[in-house]
């Protein structure tokens, strides 16, 4: 069978511009490249065809080709990160800037838009938010490795696609599914996003009838401290304690 919409395979691909690998499953060619991450999982990397975590370019690329065929292709900037848009830019206070000095080339979140540093201009920065490979020609090389059959994978790694944690997760009978959500995810302001997100692909994808979430709230270990009497001393401690420096001093009188 073929790769289709709504497949999720596992891919080993590299990918590079202007002839530069920016970035790879494979840790031998990270570290050739010298973009070997620490923490990183070098492996097969987990792909839902047509639900947007590759580039349209890639996504085409990878229908209709068998599982473990493997291949290259140049994905133009229309069809990988796009054109640079010349309006997509703005310039914010410096002051905006509170935890971090300012520095030309940084990513920087403004009020939830990603961008770019470019420049600095007097009390402002100028933030360009086109995306860091705008109007660049990508290329990939990739094998397909395999495709996931199971359901209760598939579930487990749409979570783990794009909510970025590992949430336990169960599909029930009826085609229902519920997932476990620690409450400290309430704090996350994108996380109701995320969460609805997730529940319409698991409904869509898997043909569930229902995504249920359960937050879950679990005691911590507390740390108790007693104030404990120190042992009694010996006669023999305080009499050495009592004693006075002349007094331990003091010749014998018989030598």
């Amino acid at each position: 069978m073929t790769v289709k919409d709504g497949d999720f395979i596992k891919v080993d691909y590299t990918e590079s511009v202007d002839g530069q690998v920016i970035s790879t499953t494979n840790r031998d060619v990270a570290m050739n490249n010298d973009i070997y991450e620490d923490g990183v999982e070098y492996a097969p990397a987990l792909i839902v065809v047509g639900s947007g975590d590759v580039v349209e370019g890639f996504k085409d690329e990878l229908m209709g080709k068998e599982i473990g065929s493997s291949g290259s292709v140049e994905v133009p900037p229309e069809e990988a990160y796009g054109v640079r848009d010349p309006e997509n830019v703005e310039l914010i206070p410096l002051t905006k800037f509170k935890k971090e000095r300012p520095e030309i080339g940084m990513r920087v979140s403004v009020d939830g838009k990603m961008g770019t540093l470019t420049r600095i201009i007097g009390r402002k920065a100028r933030i360009d938010y086109n995306h860091a490979l705008a109007d660049k020609t990508v290329k990939f090389d990739y094998t397909i490795v395999e495709r996931i059959e199971d359901r209760q994978e598939k579930l487990e790694s749409l979570i783990r696609i794009f909510a970025k944690i590992d949430l336990k997760a169960e599909i029930l009978e009826d085609d229902v599914a519920e997932i476990e959500s620690p409450w400290e995810m309430s704090y996350y302001k994108e996380w109701p996003m995320i969460r609805r997100g997730v529940a319409e692909m698991a409904m869509r994808l898997l043909e569930l009838k229902e995504v249920r979430y359960i937050e879950s709230h679990k005691l911590t270990p507390t740390v108790t401290s007693q104030l404990v009497s120190p042992p009694s001393k010996s006669e023999a401690e305080e009499a050495e304690e009592t004693e006075t420096p002349a007094e331990a001093s003091e010749p014998d009188a018989q030598s």
